[in-house]
């Protein structure tokens, strides 16, 4: 089964049954929705399930139809966990929305019990500006979406809390990650585990520090078999799952499958594993200085072009000729990052 019927079919409490990695997976997707003016951004805490039916009088699926698949997925997702017992009294709270030209960050605090929180963050939605973001995660430490990660978790976590669980999908899981790494040290204790749900990794830099290691044994990062967000940068090892989607498709976690309350484990693809080594392979022999050159001109030649989110420029023969266009970049390198998107393009889609 997937999340869908998941939400569905499992109705036990979290006193009966506790959290687990699905229930990680299904909060972490709630993310992806604005509540701005719904929940509230401080510690007044609104039900799952009144939230829910705010969100699902304002916005019509008309308006979400023009948004990316994660923001799809989420709000067919929203209309089935405010009818679940499990779900609906879940507690809403410190709601963040931030977005800029080069950024785009989103978490929000759900009160599972008086034992219990968990913290989500946003992956990367629609917008250009969280996608360029991405992007500068390979030479950049810390991005402004990591800087209000580290100041998210530190303001709406306090030593009167119990455990908190925190995760997120995509570039939500290492904000989820980057986050556990800075909270305030006599916080840390209070973190049960961080799950980063099909998230890149770290740059070799914070990969090798002590603040890694220091949360490492409680970090649980989930990929599909056919993963290619989760393997960039630097991991340790995954816990790998199956799906029902290939290629770059898999990265939807509506394709992951479920039995019982835990995924269904698999077998990293080898095409996934071949494009993992290859991709960071790329990515280690272009210096950090000569990245942010390449990722600077390409988006500045995307917003140039009036592109503001995804949907307008889901197509990598477009950016194959925008990278040969690229001006004042090594012609060398500038084959390099051609070999990579020529490899996604051949591959994954």
């Amino acid at each position: 089964m997937n999340m869908f019927e998941y939400v569905t079919n499992f109705q036990a409490s979290f006193s009966d049954e506790p959290f687990n990695e699905v229930d990680n997976l299904i909060l972490s997707n709630l993310t992806y929705l604005d509540f701005t003016n719904i929940v509230p951004n401080n510690k007044v805490s609104i039900t799952l399930k009144d939230a829910g039916d705010i969100y699902l009088s304002t916005y019509k699926r008309r308006d979400i139809a023009r948004l990316g698949i994660a923001q799809k997925d989420a709000y067919k997702l929203l209309g089935l966990v405010i009818k679940s017992e499990r779900y609906k009294n879940i507690l809403l709270s410190n709601y963040r929305y931030i977005t800029s030209l080069d950024s785009q960050f989103s978490a929000m605090t759900f009160k599972i019990d008086k034992k219990l929180k968990y913290i989500g963050f946003e992956g990367t939605d629609e917008l250009i500006s969280g996608w360029k973001e991405d992007a500068y995660l390979s030479f950049k430490f810390p991005v402004d979406a990591q800087k209000y990660a580290i100041n998210y978790i530190n303001e709406v976590v306090s030593v009167f809390d119990g455990t908190i669980i925190l995760g997120g999908h995509s570039k939500g899981g290492n904000l989820a990650l980057v986050a556990s790494m800075y909270i305030k040290f006599y916080l840390k204790n209070k973190i049960k585990c961080v799950y980063s749900n099909d998230g890149p990794g770290l740059r070799k830099e914070e990969f090798s520090s002590k603040r890694y290691l220091n949360i490492k044994d409680r970090y649980i990062h989930i990929i599909p078999t056919h993963s290619l967000v989760g393997t960039l940068l630097y991991n340790d090892s995954y816990k790998v799952i199956k799906t029902t989607n290939k290629n770059i498709f898999a990265h939807a976690s509506a394709s992951w499958v479920i039995e019982g309350n835990h995924f269904v484990q698999g077998k990293q693809d080898k095409k996934s594993i071949q494009i993992e080594e290859k991709l960071n392979t790329y990515i280690a022999s272009i210096s950090y200085e000569e990245q942010e050159k390449i990722v600077n001109a390409i988006f500045r030649d995307l917003e140039h072009q009036g592109y503001k989110t995804l949907n307008e420029f889901l197509n990598f023969r477009k950016l194959l000729k925008t990278i040969s266009h690229l001006k004042n970049i090594d012609p060398k390198i500038k084959s390099i990052l051609s070999d990579v998107v020529e490899i996604i393009l051949t591959n994954y889609l």
